[in-house]
């Protein structure tokens, strides 16, 4: 059933907040419900406190509830916005557009071989051949996360590496996220918010380690947030993953 309620808090740097809904009309009754950026529809714009919302609700595996299929009211969808821009774009811009279309399946290309690599084992005398490919690899997917910090993007699949900074404090409210900072050799950074009510936590974690990732891209002023690091327990988002000295969390 689709409810509909208020955004009466709405944290932007971690993505989450919280919806007012109205029970009965008749009294003053009301609940609120947790809400997610990844259970929004791709929106043109962020959330604001204010902004009524439609969504379902879902029942977590702890009995919390949470929202999901939501959108915002008036809210123009980023597929809706896409299509209007398409319509009334001149035929003349068609063809950068294409240009950029086949860069981007050019680097989906490299993504993918440079995953395949990474996950393998090196034959010893294969090691001076592959480890250039790799570090390429690494320098167009850290270029990707810099142009959507530079662009303001949120939403994008991302997958790359980086160096621990700084461990901060699990957030254990809502839904629980391992917190840890990453150094990417760009030297950006990026907060890494890592589910553990649906993976496993990174124990021994230490400033130093190396962490390899693939989540959801989402902006913030002080170099971006990584999250859906895990699977997707309804199977209606791309599954994500960590991997530590070794070992794939997810």
């Amino acid at each position: 059933m689709i409810k509909k309620g208020k955004l009466v808090r709405w944290n932007d740097s971690k993505g989450y907040g919280f919806i007012r809904l109205e029970v009965e009309a008749d009294n003053e009754v009301t609940q609120d419900i947790f809400m997610h950026m990844s259970a929004l529809e791709p929106m043109n714009r962020r959330p604001l406190v204010g902004d009524t919302i439609y969504f379902q609700i879902e029942a977590q595996a702890d009995g919390k509830q949470r929202a999901f299929a939501a959108r915002i009211e008036g809210g123009e969808s980023g597929i809706d916005g896409d299509k209007r821009r398409k319509a009334t774009r001149p035929a003349k811009q068609q063809k950068p557009i294409q240009g950029v279309l086949y860069r981007i399946a050019i680097m989906l290309v490299v993504l993918a071989i440079a995953s395949f690599v990474y996950n393998k084992t090196l034959a010893p005398n294969t090691v001076n051949t592959v480890l250039p490919a790799i570090s390429n690899a690494v320098a167009a997917n850290d270029s990707q996360i810099s142009q959507a910090f530079k662009q303001q993007l949120s939403g994008i699949q991302v997958q790359s590496r980086g160096v621990v900074s700084r461990i901060l404090a699990d957030d254990n409210k809502g839904s629980r996220h391992q917190r840890f900072i990453i150094s990417l050799n760009n030297g950006q950074t990026l907060l890494i918010a890592h589910n553990i009510d649906l993976a496993p936590k990174i124990n021994g974690l230490k400033e130093g380690d190396t962490v390899s990732f693939y989540g959801q891209y989402e902006y913030n002023d002080r170099g971006g947030v990584v999250h859906w690091t895990h699977h997707d327990p309804n199977g209606r988002h791309v599954g994500g993953w960590l991997k530590h000295q070794g070992k794939t969390y997810q």
